[in-house]
């Protein structure tokens, strides 16, 4: 409804009664079939939301976790290169330990060979002094015990070269398939960091969105305030009823205008507008009756962009009363209402995605905290 049309409607409802037309009816369904649609996009765009911030947590910690390991993993990989090396350096050791004691072994079967079987008996026998003989048969015997140990070391060192040879191949498998792991957990990083970046670029586009969605609730705050200021500039010089005493005796002792949680208070800080709540938001059960806090006349019922469908009450004085996110309206423009009369029923319209009723007290266009006067 525009402000001229509300104008036109308010000097009219002096001389007769409103009254619902085909055409009215008509436009209320299609405003509710409107508001309807604006609310499932409304609750999918924030899903949508929803689920971008959990995904780039998601990408973030993994992401994390992955570069963790692979810096473990890099570690483990110099310590296990460190080791081999030092492997590698005593195998080439053995090799060459392993070549002296064939060299010296070659030796000494030559030297036996070249000597016979025989040798030692020959030797004792051409020998005329016995003490000579017995050294000659210490010394074979001591050539032969040296000869024998030679050969038994040198079988052991192959044996333990054999079986570091093993371990240095398992090693370069290890270190292989570390290598391995590592490649894919890099190709699994860069894939994350793809991923995060089209998160971040869909996210950046429905910052953007909501972006566009603050100003439009910007605009819709003002479309308010100059509602508010046509209704004071129309209802400046109509008659009233005066059988009730006057809004500003009531400080205190109004009644609330729904049960429930008044979920944000006046002067919160409201992240929608980037401003301060002017009046209350108070959880509700939908469909809840919505009263009228005290006696005045309906100048405003209708839908209304950012505020859903929305009921207005001129308490004279100066004074406005406001109930904003109605499921139902349940009272006409130019309605005369008793404090407790129910004027709504509560619900969530104009985009909200839970229940609630919006409810402000204004006194000549300048929001009032509503706990100074609820009771």
């Amino acid at each position: 409804m525009s402000l001229r049309l509300l104008a036109f409607a308010l000097m009219s409802l002096f001389i007769i009664s409103p009254v619902w037309a085909d055409d009215d009816e008509a436009r209320l369904n299609e405003l509710k079939s409107e508001i309807k649609k604006l609310e499932q996009w409304l609750n999918s765009a924030k899903d949508e939301y929803a689920d971008l911030n959990k995904s780039l947590k998601q990408s973030d910690e993994e992401i994390g976790a992955l570069l963790k390991q692979i810096q473990q993993t890099q570690t483990q990989l110099r310590e296990e290169q460190a080791r081999l090396k030092k492997l590698r350096l005593e195998q080439t050791q053995l090799h060459q330990l392993q070549t002296e004691h064939q060299r010296h072994l070659s030796q000494q079967v030559i030297a036996s060979r070249n000597m016979g079987d025989e040798s030692a008996l020959r030797l004792w026998l051409a020998q005329d002094d016995p003490q000579q003989s017995q050294r000659l048969m210490r010394y074979f015997s001591y050539f032969n015990q040296a000869r024998v140990e030679n050969i038994e070391h040198t079988m052991a060192e192959l044996v333990r070269l054999d079986q570091i040879a093993e371990l240095i191949v398992q090693q370069e498998q290890a270190l292989k398939s570390t290598e391995q792991s590592l490649l894919n957990k890099n190709k699994t990083l860069s894939s994350k960091r793809k991923d995060q970046q089209r998160i971040l670029a869909n996210l950046s586009k429905k910052m953007n969105t909501e972006s566009q969605r603050l100003t439009q609730k910007q605009a819709d705050r003002k479309r308010l305030e100059n509602l508010l200021a046509e209704v004071e500039t129309i209802l400046a010089n109509s008659p009233r009823q005066n059988d009730e005493r006057p809004f500003s005796k009531m400080k205190g002792k109004l009644p609330r205008p729904v049960a429930g949680r008044v979920l944000k208070a006046f002067g919160n800080a409201n992240s929608d507008t980037m401003s301060r709540w002017e009046g209350w938001q108070i959880s509700v059960q939908e469909g809840a009756e919505v009263r009228a806090i005290h006696h005045g006349r309906v100048v405003f019922s209708d839908w209304l962009r950012g505020f859903g469908l929305l009921l207005i009450i001129d308490h004279g004085q100066g004074y406005l009363s406001l109930y904003a996110h109605n499921e139902t309206l349940l009272r006409d423009v130019g309605s005369w209402v008793n404090g407790g009369d129910v004027v709504a029923a509560a619900g969530r319209s104009g985009g909200l995605t839970d229940p609630a009723l919006y409810f402000e007290i204004r006194y000549q266009g300048r929001p009032q905290d509503p706990a100074v006067w609820i009771r």
